[in-house]
């Protein structure tokens, strides 16, 4: 009986080949949808999960900010019996170093830790050790494949530029790599110690603002630090007992802020504002959300059109059900086929369901620099959920079209009508009007993300950004050359300006500068190094008094912008906390549009300590510019990797995770286009097929073909009309919950909302006049004998 039944489904399928497709399609991106969702809400919350003990390690936090200073975790270890073990943490996101043929090439994550790091993240070997020497380094397993292919690497020789010079570190071990989900992603792994000569080479590039002293101190806080505690260990009370390492500080107003610990299962989505999370990946808990309720709407959307479009394929087959009824069929053995067939087009569902997971996960990983691999899908909470929402999908809409159609007399459904489908359209209709309103709210969503953006990009105030070339002075021969350099560029045609600084905004980071009287007053102003000339490189208006002049020996000069002379009262000329006010320039966007400006001090630096050059440009001649500063740098140093990039691009990295928020909704409201599409396909396949004599009736009587379209078309528009209204609403206060991460935001315009409302009613339109001119052109002879 079974197989009959199996048999009999299947002709039903492949008989109503159109519907059927689309039936199939549409639930399949919906539960494509699902999948992508759940794996990737498993990925987001399982983060640092791996770590054998996770429940008891702890990462330690300094008042704002996940960096502590590098004795902290060590004392504790020695001071603090409930402390079972601890690492410390560093990393490098871009250096440079030499492969095996000698090539001087990039890279990231070469982090710096205590050996303890491995078997407090159960992290194994594969050959080797740690490295148990200043002059050693472990690496993972994928960086052995990239640069030792399938040859031992134990032993050989990687020079690596830590600073101003290179140092040759001995290959000693090969790790396992880091699991995708850990927040911590190094590829190489040296001693931590060697974390002194990327700080130095840091202060280096803060020219004469830099500091020579160690970071291996209580005055930096710098490092990642990580605890292991016993499980019975009373938290609160730990975090009091750490209170006594404050004084050990020297910033008074450090001593203000507070030690804590943070679950390292927490830091993932739990971090918020805390700043150093620079050092590790990061996720967004709001984000996620914004996700899982996008992709449940999409579900909504593909479950309704299924119950749609399996109602109408059956409305097709009234003739059929009333022939079995009248062999004998009860209603429950049709209510039963019903059910089957359903839930054998749900699980064909998942064939283009695995497209979407495969084109999808692809698609995450990119956008949003995620790592989902296929390790989640062998979750098996993830299979039991879709399997259920298959089950349920497949039975409800079978029970509900089967329990209607097995309740028609026999009689009736020969005649291929049935009174009881004719009752009300009200319920389908309900989900038109829900699939355009997500539809309507989605592209609304993509268009604001996109014109915010280019509002960031264009309306940059006090600064000009454009045709600004920038390239780093990363040794000290080329610093020592900056002079000679800016001297050689101003000569080629379309250079306008050559300028240098250590930071050239906008830029992302803030930089903390702290003026200090002699008595002892300290007052901290939003930072900015730059050197004479930057201010007409950047455009950057002098409003009182005059910009930096040829730099001198002595009492530093400084400059402050419009929020600090208004704050602090103070003009050009005046001497400020021991400084000499030398002007004061228009406010200016040192960083993105989602912080306020702020008040700022410039400081002046040496033209021998600078670490970037800019270049003015008219923008004509801008690859022979970039080619012969190449060739100058390759004459000073020539084992430094030239790099020359725009201004403008460094802006637009500031935006790169809402331009990703835009690409992700933007495909979010393609699948809503389709399965919309789909839906009113269904609605329209239902309601004009009982409109079949109708239309027959109005042919024989002279309507044209336009006025029959008219009729058709009208009843659905008025739908779309209703779906826009609400969805304005709706629109409106996501988009302005949105725009709250921005202190700079453009308006709300209205052309937002009748763009989108316009595509969907096109979209309508186009979708209901290909069905309604296939029904008005037929033979109205054939029309009036419908019924």
């Amino acid at each position: 009986m079974l197989v009959t039944n199996l048999k009999t489904a299947l002709r039903g399928i492949t008989r109503n080949k159109v519907q059927s497709t689309i039936s199939i399609l549409g639930l399949g991106i919906g539960l494509g949808c699902i999948i992508l969702l759940l794996a990737l809400v498993f990925h987001e919350t399982s983060f640092n999960k791996f770590i054998p003990d996770h429940r008891n390690v702890y990462r330690i936090t300094f008042g704002q900010s996940g960096r502590v200073q590098y004795p902290l975790a060590e004392k504790m270890k020695e001071e603090i019996p409930e402390v079972k073990d601890f690492f410390r943490f560093y990393q490098s996101n871009n250096f440079q170093l030499r492969n095996q043929k000698n090539e001087l090439v990039r890279d990231d994550n070469f982090g710096l830790a205590d050996p303890s790091i491995y078997s407090v993240l159960g992290i194994k070997f594969i050959s080797g050790t740690f490295a148990n020497s200043l002059s050693e380094v472990a690496i993972s397993e994928k960086t052995a494949l990239k640069y030792f292919g399938n040859l031992s690497p134990l032993g050989e020789i990687i020079p690596v530029k830590l600073s101003d010079r290179f140092a040759d570190l001995s290959v000693s071990g090969v790790y396992e790599d880091f699991s995708s989900t850990s927040t911590l992603h190094p590829d190489f792994l040296a001693d931590i110690k060697l974390s002194e000569r990327m700080f130095r080479q840091f202060q280096k590039s803060l020219g004469d603002f830099g500091r020579d002293d160690s970071n291996l101190n209580w005055n930096w806080p710098e490092f990642l630090s990580f605890v292991v505690l016993d499980k019975n260990t009373d938290k609160a009370a730990l975090i009091k007992k750490m209170g006594k390492y404050k004084e050990l500080i020297d910033d008074e107003k450090a001593k203000d802020l507070d030690y804590s610990l943070q679950p390292v299962k927490d830091i993932y989505l739990g971090s918020g504002d805390l700043g150093g999370d620079w050092l590790m990946r990061k996720g967004n808990a709001d984000e996620l959300k914004y996700y899982e309720v996008i992709s449940l709407l999409i579900l909504i959307i593909a479950v309704s059109n299924y119950i749609l479009l399996k109602r109408a394929s059956t409305a097709d087959r009234l003739r059929e059900l009333g022939t079995r009824k009248v062999l004998g069929a009860s209603r429950r053995s049709l209510r039963n086929q019903i059910i089957l067939e359903s839930n054998l087009v749900a699980l064909i569902s998942m064939v283009p369901a695995i497209l979407v997971i495969k084109f999808g996960m692809a698609f995450i990983n990119n956008t949003l620099n995620k790592s989902l691999s296929t390790e989640m899908l062998y979750n098996p909470i993830i299979w039991l959920l879709l399997f259920s929402v298959i089950l349920f999908t497949g039975t409800v809409s079978g029970l509900l079209i089967g329990y209607n159609f097995s309740r028609i007399p026999a009689m009736l459904l020969l005649t291929g009508r049935s009174t009881r489908i004719n009752v009300s359209n009200r319920w389908n209709y309900s989900f038109l009007v829900l699939h355009f309103s997500i539809y309507i709210i989605l592209v609304a969503g993509v268009m604001m993300v996109t014109k915010q953006i280019k509002y960031s990009l264009s309306h940059i105030e006090g600064i000009n950004p454009q045709n600004i070339l920038i390239s780093e002075l990363n040794s000290p021969e080329l610093k020592n050359s900056f002079t000679a350099i800016c001297d050689e560029m101003q000569k080629l045609p379309g250079v306008e300006k050559v300028a240098g600084s250590s930071f050239v905004p906008p830029f992302n980071a803030f930089l903390p500068v702290n003026l200090q009287a002699a008595g002892g007053e300290k007052v901290r102003f939003d930072g900015l190094i730059m050197g004479e000339g930057m201010t007409e490189v950047l455009k950057i208006e002098v409003i009182d008094g005059l910009s930096f002049g040829t730099f001198h020996e002595g009492p530093p000069e400084v400059l402050f912008n419009e929020a600090t002379a208004l704050e602090h009262n103070v003009r050009a000329g005046d001497n400020y906390l021991g400084f000499k006010v030398r002007g004061i320039v228009k406010d200016f966007h040192a960083h993105s549009f989602h912080t306020l400006i702020q008040p700022m001090v410039i400081l002046q630096q040496n033209p021998a300590k600078m670490s970037l050059l800019a270049i003015k440009t008219n923008g004509t001649n801008d690859e022979a510019i970039i080619k012969y500063l190449r060739d100058l740098y390759s004459q000073i140093a020539p084992d430094e990797i030239f790099e020359a990039r725009y201004l403008t691009d460094q802006i637009e990295d500031f935006y790169r995770n809402d331009k990703n928020q835009g690409r992700i909704i933007g495909a979010f409201s393609l699948l809503a286009t389709v399965l919309s599409i789909m839906g009113l396909f269904g609605i329209a396949l239902i309601s004009i097929s009982k409109r079949t004599k109708e239309i027959g009736i109005r042919k024989v009587n002279g309507a044209s073909l336009y006025e029959m379209l008219y009729l058709l078309n009208i009843g659905f528009v008025r739908w779309i009309l209703i779906a826009i209204i609400i969805s304005i609403p709706v629109s409106i206060y996501l988009i302005t919950i949105w725009l709250e991460r921005y202190a700079y935001k453009t308006g709300i315009s209205w052309w937002i909302f009748a763009a989108a409302g316009t595509s969907a009613i096109l979209i309508a339109l186009l979708t209901i006049s290909w069905q309604s001119i296939r029904i008005a052109k037929r033979n109205p002879v054939e029309a009036l004998r419908y019924e």
